[in-house]
């Protein structure tokens, strides 16, 4: 009995690890002015990034975004 109870949770914690191949992607966001590229951000919550492309085009920027 006993052993069958830490044979179940040991399964239950490593079933519950995240594993490594779902590593966080980043989001890279790039803001171009005028043909050229004005600055660009690294994130890695897609909230930030949504705002970064949004200030991106309150000044008057094209964003660009790319996943990692």
């Amino acid at each position: 009995m006993i052993k069958t109870t830490l044979v179940a949770l040991t399964t239950l914690f490593v079933a519950s690890m995240s594993p490594v191949s779902e590593a966080r992607t980043a989001t890279y966001v790039f803001c171009e002015k005028g043909g050229k590229l004005a600055w660009s951000e690294e994130h890695y919550n897609s909230r930030s990034a949504q705002a970064a492309y949004y200030r991106c085009e309150n000044e008057g920027g094209s964003p660009r975004i790319v996943y990692f």
